[in-house]
């Protein structure tokens, strides 16, 4: 009977060791693969990785932003004040054709006449270019029939200038004229121009005399004794010798001026240095040609 309670018991015994271990076999927690474990420290790091990268990303993008801003609001400045400055350089060549327009008068009369025969032959070579034929040409430009053949000729298929090339003032007064052409029907009649014409370059030369006498004036000392009228007389008389021929007055003064000239040193009176006027000859024919 021992033998047998002992073998049962034993039994027991292993049996109940065998369930606990598989017990506690089942229970245990898995250990983790090793493979697994460095694939998510991989992961990690190339997160981490990329996190940085994209944050770097973000800081350049914002300050390239910022930079584009700023340079866009300086090329903004730049136009605004580009602006003004071409409204200042519109305003300056407008007043300065206001003054120049208001200045014509004042240009040498040669310069006059050159420009005048400039546009005459400008507006010869454009019409002979249009198709225009000697005869109308002749009829509406003031030239001789051999320049306007000359013309035509060289002009009728390609023009010898460039229109672009033409100064301002030629372009005017072209347009000028040709406006005049088409309002010719409802003008005055040619005599009242010419009146008009005429007493305007005789007030210009009137006006002209009065200030060379103006001019001339000072050189009568204030030391001679003489009447009023026969001052004014002599002076009349000089201003026209000097019209009629100014070099033989450059050359040789008049015995009067030196003679008050001797007078003024005697009587050591100080007076400014006197300086020969030379007037040139204004011919009212010419002018008008």
């Amino acid at each position: 009977m021992s033998f047998w309670v002992l073998l049962q018991v034993f039994t027991s015994l292993v049996l109940f060791a065998a369930v606990g271990f598989i017990w506690v076999r089942l229970n245990r927690p898995a250990k983790d693969d090793p493979r697994l474990s460095r694939g998510l420290q991989l992961l990690q790091s190339k997160i981490s990785v990329l996190e940085d990268l994209s944050d770097r990303t973000d800081t350049q993008v914002t300050q390239l932003t910022a930079l584009i801003e700023q340079k866009g609001r300086d090329i903004q400045n730049l136009i605004f004040q580009s602006e003004k400055q071409l409204q200042k350089i519109e305003a300056s060549m407008g007043k300065s054709m206001e003054v120049a327009k208001i200045f014509q008068d004042k240009i040498p009369h040669q310069e006059i006449i050159e420009r005048q025969n400039t546009v005459k032959y400008v507006k010869a070579a454009k019409m002979a270019h249009a198709g225009a034929s000697v005869d109308e040409i002749a009829g509406q430009v003031d030239l001789s029939r051999g320049e306007i053949e000359f013309i035509a000729k060289i002009n009728r298929d390609q023009l010898q200038f460039s229109e672009e090339a033409l100064p301002q003032w030629a372009m005017e007064i072209d347009t000028q004229s040709d406006t005049g052409a088409s309002v010719a029907p409802q003008a005055e009649e040619p005599k009242e121009d010419l009146q008009t014409l005429m007493h305007s370059v005789l007030s210009r030369q009137k006006a002209s005399l009065n200030e060379r006498e103006e001019v001339a004036e000072p050189i009568r000392p204030a030391s001679v004794k003489e009447s009023p009228k026969r001052a004014l007389a002599d002076l009349g008389n000089q201003f026209r010798q000097g019209l009629k021929n100014p070099s033989e007055l450059v050359q040789k003064p008049a015995p009067r001026v030196i003679q008050q000239q001797q007078q003024v040193r005697r009587s050591s009176i100080q007076s400014d240095v006197v300086k020969k006027v030379v007037f040139p000859k204004i011919e009212v024919n010419g002018n008008l040609g």
